[in-house]
């Protein structure tokens, strides 16, 4: 197995560096590594014209088989040396269509990790959520790119703080060497699927219990009344749960 670190960050010795060692060293010896340095690189887009540039760094992500995305989030959103590297790559990522709609190419089924820091503590960011417009920038970019999402990490509360967390260094070791086992080609469609049955038939549970305490409806003869306290609650509760799944959820701490 090939890993691959991408560091988008200024300092190759700050903290989001050092969560990105971290998993390294968790990988075992059988496993090859590179890591790529994206400050190093002037990076420009893909014009048309020669850029060796861009050649040498899809050379990289073509040979190794797993990405670890080691970036900082800067005011809210993915750092701009990394945003920069996903614009110019995007020709060489993805196909468009027609209609303007993008398809994955050359990198299908090979999977990444996303790691991120920033600087508000651990439970302003559980509520604030500043580490989401990172992981939606990654994820959209990659999974587009037919990538498959192993898990993300988040470094919090760095500001003026020269070391990592202990415990979110062990927790990156960890994902050393889970990410070290061959992985699927699949992205883990059934299982998903059983979740979201298991969410549902929840809801269901949900809906009805509050039916029966706010309104008191099952009893005969109101069987209408039943049907459409059902149908508002449970789309309700569905809207919600999917909104949150889809579009927020990101781990915060």
């Amino acid at each position: 197995m090939k890993v691959l670190g991408i560091l988008g960050a200024h300092r190759k010795d700050g903290i989001t560096a050092q969560y990105l060692a971290a998993v390294v060293k968790g990988l075992p010896e059988s496993v090859s590594y590179q890591q790529l340095d994206l400050a190093d690189y002037t990076i420009t887009p893909d014009t048309g014209q020669p850029n060796p540039t861009l050649d040498h760094l899809e050379q990289l992500l073509q040979e190794n088989d797993f990405w670890i995305i080691a970036a900082p989030t800067y005011w809210g959103g993915l750092s701009g040396i990394t945003k920069n590297f996903f614009d110019c790559m995007r020709p060489r990522m993805v196909r468009m269509t027609k209609a303007g709609d993008t398809l994955p190419t050359q990198f299908k089924h090979k999977h990444y990790l996303t790691i991120t820091t920033c600087y508000l503590s651990s439970l302003e960011n559980f509520f604030v959520g500043i580490t989401d417009g990172t992981f939606r920038t990654v994820d959209r970019v990659l999974t587009g790119a037919g990538l498959i999402k192993v898990t993300e990490i988040v470094g919090s509360n760095t500001w003026r703080e020269h070391q990592p967390n202990p415990k979110k260094l062990a927790q990156c070791q960890r994902w050393g060497r889970k990410i070290a086992q061959k992985p699927k080609k699949d992205d883990d469609t059934v299982k998903r699927y059983l979740l979201l049955f298991g969410m549902i038939a929840v809801m269901a549970l949900v809906t009805m219990g509050i039916q029966q305490l706010l309104f008191g409806v099952f009893i005969k003869g109101q069987f209408w009344l039943t049907y459409i306290t059902f149908v508002v609650i449970f789309y309700v509760l569905l809207a919600c749960l999917l909104h949150f799944f889809t579009f927020v959820r990101h781990r915060r701490r």
